[in-house]
This record gives C-alpha cells, sequence and structure tokens, in this order.
C-alpha cells in the first residue's frame, strides 16, 4: 500500500488519518524536492513512527518513482509530504504510475498554501483568478508571464494569488523585495500599471504558522524583515467593503 500524506504548512496540521499511516507504514518517504518540512514535524514524525525517515530528492521520486511503487507492493510505504499532496505535479506522476501497476494507494489531504493564504487574507475566494509565480531571474532567463496573468486578473476584477519561486538549495521562496525588484522590471517593459509603485499589494509570511505576519502596502512600500521562509504575494482586484474593513484588522501597517 502507497500513502501520500500532506502534513499541512502549520506546525500540527497533519490530520489523525495521516498519523495513522504513518504508525503502520515500515517505510516512510519524505519528500525533499517540492517543498521545506520543518524540522519539529519530522521530530514528531520520527517519534510516532519509531522509524528512520528517507529523505527523497528529485531524482529518487521522479526517476526512481519505478524502486517506490516496488517496496510498496511488499510493504506500507508512506511518502510525505509538506502541504497538500496533489498541488505537486510529481505527486501525481508517482500516482499515476503506482495505477498502472495496479498498486492500492491512498492521498491524506492537509492544509496548503492556497487555502490557507486566501483564507487569512480576507479576500473573496470566489473573486480569485489564475495563480502565477515569479520565478528567480537570471542572465538569460528572464519569464514574464506572471505580469500577463496579473493583468488579466485585473481587467476582469479578479484577486491574483503570486507565488514566488521556490529554492530547493536554500529551503525557502526568494525574498519579497527579489519578487518585487523583478515585478518592476516587467512593469517597465509592459507599462501598464499591473505593478506601479502606488498600486497596493499584499504580503504574507510564514502564513498558516506561529510566525505569520500579513503586510498590506504600497508595492513603494513593501518593506519586511528577514525571519521568515516561506512568502506569498496577493494584488488584490477592487476590494468590497467587508474586503476592506477585514484588511485594517489583520494586515501590519
Amino acid at each position: 500500500m502507497l500513502y501520500l500524506i500532506g502534513l499541512g504548512i502549520g506546525e500540527r496540521d497533519i490530520t489523525q488519518a495521516g498519523i495513522e499511516a504513518i504508525k503502520n507504514s515500515e517505510i516512510i518517504i519524505l519528500d525533499g524536492y517540492t517543498a521545506f518540512v520543518d524540522p519539529k514535524k519530522l521530530k514528531f514524525i520520527s517519534s510516532i513512527s519509531k522509524r528512520e525517515i528517507q529523505r527523497a530528492g528529485r531524482s529518487e521520486l521522479e526517476e526512481g518513482v519505478s524502486k517506490i511503487i516496488s517496496e510498496a507492493k511488499l510493504r506500507n510505504v508512506s511518502i510525505i509530504t509538506n502541504g497538500d499532496p496533489m498541488l505537486a505535479t510529481t505527486h501525481k506522476t508517482i500516482l499515476v504510475e503506482a495505477g498502472k501497476q495496479g498498486l492500492a494507494f491512498k492521498v491524506i489531504h492537509s492544509t496548503s498554501i492556497f487555502s490557507v493564504a486566501i483564507a487569512e487574507s480576507g479576500l473573496d475566494f470566489y473573486r480569485f483568478g489564475p495563480t502565477c509565480t515569479v520565478p528567480r531571474w537570471s542572465e538569460h532567463y528572464k519569464p514574464v508571464s506572471f505580469y500577463e496573468t496579473v493583468s488579466a486578473n485585473i481587467s476582469g476584477n479578479r484577486h491574483s494569488m503570486i507565488l514566488l519561486d521556490y529554492d530547493n538549495e536554500k529551503g525557502m521562496s526568494i525574498r519579497i523585495e527579489e519578487a518585487i525588484a523583478i515585478m518592476s522590471k516587467a512593469e517597465e517593459h509592459y507599462k501598464l500599471g499591473v505593478f506601479a509603485k502606488d498600486r497596493e499589494i499584499m504580503a504574507l509570511c510564514d502564513v498558516g504558522t506561529e510566525k505569520q505576519k500579513i503586510v498590506f502596502k504600497k508595492i513603494a512600500d513593501i518593506k519586511t524583515d528577514a525571519d521568515y521562509r516561506m512568502a506569498t504575494l496577493i494584488m488584490p482586484a477592487k476590494l468590497s467593503e467587508i474586503e476592506t474593513e477585514y484588511i485594517k484588522q489583520i494586515s501590519m501597517v
């Protein structure tokens, strides 16, 4: 049996179903590729499972998926990952391959950045348009598709969730200031006012954890301290009255 278990994004978000599956597994594999997992969570999992946790990178999860499936045909295997497991393409690929080989599997869901960030923002879930990601730029890699996505959302009076590129080696997202700089460069190219300096944006740092911080300011004024691991941005469309009042209550101004 193969279990794919989401650990959630908070310190205590793992479900009872997830705990029971981990206890019943002989092999526990940590997805160390798609997201960072708090060491406190891993310590807790080790304590309840009484087993050593195997860390798997991209090659083990993708090219080595046949080995994982072979093990799961003989004994219970749990793949654990931060957030909700079905938001990563890598995990879908694993389950597709498991299905092809006739292996029984079970997905155990938990909280994700999508559910928690939108909920904590106080913005209406139904008003969100497509999500985009601001990638880290390099000398020869400067994609700007995120600009077009946010621009289309604004035109349709839809809020935009903007994910920030994840650095696997550091186990954290790129800094908000770096993302703002990239967005400003894209604005210089398009000149449509999507990321104009006086437009307000929400920054959510370590949302869903005890270190959560939410800032809502003009792009030119967004500043955060360096004490956060993951960050997400939300570009709101025109705010309703209740959205405006809620943001005043929860944001750091």
